[in-house]
Order: C-alpha cells, then sequence, then structure tokens
C-alpha cells in the first residue's frame, strides 16, 4: 500500500505505537516486533485509514460518526487503546499529546461536507435522525 501522509501517517504511527506496547505486554515472544495477530490488526487499521471519508480531516475513532471497522476489529482497537492510551504518556508523548489535540477537532458528518460541496443546506441536525 501507499504510505499515509501528514494527520494520517501519525494516526498510523500512533497505533502502531499503541499496539507495540499492547503486545508487548500481552502476548509474549517476540520482544521487538508485534506477533501475527497484531500485524493482521495493524494491516487492516491501514487499510481503513485509506479508505477513510475524511481523508486529512479524519477525527479520532471515538469521535467519528463513520463506523469502518467491523465489529470484532472495532472491539480489538478499544481493548488495545484503553490499555496503550495511559502508557502513550510516559513512552510516546509527542503521540500522545496529538492525539488528545485530534479530540479536539469539530466533527462533520461527510454527507453534510458533501452537501455543502454541492452547495445544498445540510439539514442533519446533531443527535437527530435525517428527515
Amino acid at each position: 500500500m501507499t504510505r499515509l501522509k501528514r494527520r494520517l501517517g501519525r494516526e498510523y504511527r500512533t497505533m502502531m505505537c499503541m499496539v507495540d506496547i499492547y503486545c508487548r505486554d500481552h502476548h509474549p515472544g517476540e520482544r521487538h516486533r508485534p506477533c501475527l495477530r497484531c500485524l493482521r490488526f495493524l494491516e487492516y487499521a491501514e487499510q481503513r485509514l485509506h479508505k477513510c471519508p475524511y481523508g486529512q480531516r479524519k477525527p479520532v475513532c471515538a469521535r467519528c460518526p463513520v463506523h469502518c471497522y467491523k465489529r470484532a476489529q472495532r472491539e480489538q482497537a478499544r481493548k488495545i487503546m484503553r490499555y496503550a492510551g495511559p502508557r502513550m504518556l510516559v513512552r510516546h508523548p509527542w503521540y500522545a499529546l496529538a492525539h488528545v489535540a485530534d479530540k479536539l477537532r469539530r466533527v462533520e458528518h461527510p454527507m453534510d461536507i458533501r452537501r455543502r460541496k454541492a452547495g445544498r443546506t445540510a439539514t442533519r441536525v446533531p443527535g437527530r435522525k435525517p428527515r
């Protein structure tokens, strides 16, 4: 796959660091690289980042209105992030702070963005289903 750039690249590197922390503590064996299961998850995460409808304006997964991960992978990501998130402040403080800053971004639904570009007004109200 082609390399991710800027914001998406940083998001992927953050996920790599989180998976590394999680895998080292939960999957004994290889100490210098993630296990096969975790590598497969990282490949899946990279595919999802390449297909993200937000592109470089991607919000953090917890604030995203689009669920692009399948249920099993979403649960795995949640488990990894819950464990590795607090440990990121010690091991990778720059990525941790950048992730917190990204949480502050305003999130707009991709359909609203598409309507605005087409010149139509958005009828979506956050928290309500469209009519």
